[in-house]
C-alpha cells in the first residue's frame, strides 16, 4: 500500500527560537572565517615585513623614539585586534552550541505535533496488520493443537512455521500499547 507523501518540516520551521539560534550561529560562523582571512592576511604581511627590514623595535618603543613606522603599528593592532574578535567568537559560538542543544528538544515537539495525525495513522495500520497476524498466529496454533490431537508429531512445524515475534508476546503488548491511540 503506496503512502501518499509527507512534508516533514524542519526544526527551523517549527520553532521560531531554534531558527533564530541557528540563524546565530551561521552568521557568527561567518564571521569567524571573515575574521580568520583577515588573520592570514595581516600575519603574512607582518612575516613579509619581518623578512626584509630585518629587527625591528617593539610598536610602542619605536613611537617613542620617533621611527613608528604607521603601517606596521596598524598591522600589529590589528592583529591583536582581530585575535581578540576571534576569541569572542569562537565563545559565542560555543554559547549558542549549547542553547540549540537545550532548544532542539522543544523544536523536536513542534515537529512532532506538526505530523501527528499522520504519525496516529501510520501506528493504526501497523496496529491493524499485527491483530491480522496474531489472529492468523491464533488460527495456525489452533491447527497445530488439532493436528496434535490427532496423534500427528507436529512439533517440528512449530518452529518452522509459528513466528517468534507473535508468541513472545512483543506483538500483543504492542497492541495493548497502541491500540486506542495511546501511544
Amino acid at each position: 500500500m503506496a503512502k501518499s507523501p509527507i512534508t516533514i518540516p524542519s526544526m527551523i520551521e517549527a520553532d521560531a527560537d531554534y531558527a533564530d539560534l541557528v540563524a546565530r550561529q551561521t552568521s557568527i560562523n561567518e564571521r569567524i572565517g571573515e575574521i580568520r582571512r583577515e588573520l592570514a592576511e595581516t600575519q603574512a604581511a607582518i612575516s613579509a615585513e619581518q623578512a626584509t627590514a630585518g629587527p625591528r623595535l617593539r610598536a610602542p618603543i619605536a613611537e617613542l623614539v620617533g621611527d613608528a613606522d604607521a603601517a606596521a603599528v596598524d598591522r600589529r593592532k590589528k592583529l591583536s585586534d582581530l585575535r581578540h574578535q576571534e576569541s569572542d567568537h569562537e565563545e559565542a559560538n560555543s554559547v549558542i552550541q549549547r542553547r540549540i542543544y537545550d532548544r532542539r528538544s522543544f523544536a523536536s515537539r513542534a515537529v512532532i505535533a506538526a505530523v501527528r495525525a499522520e504519525i496516529d495513522a501510520r501506528v493504526s495500520a501497523v496496529v491493524a496488520a499485527t491483530e491480522a497476524a496474531l489472529t492468523a498466529q491464533a488460527d495456525l496454533e489452533s491447527l497445530i493443537r488439532d493436528l496434535e490431537a490427532e496423534g500427528v508429531e507436529a512439533d517440528s512445524l512449530r518452529s518452522g512455521v509459528v513466528p517468534f515475534f507473535l508468541t513472545s508476546g512483543q506483538a500483543t503488548r504492542y497492541v495493548a500499547e497502541h491500540g486506542g491511540k495511546n501511544g
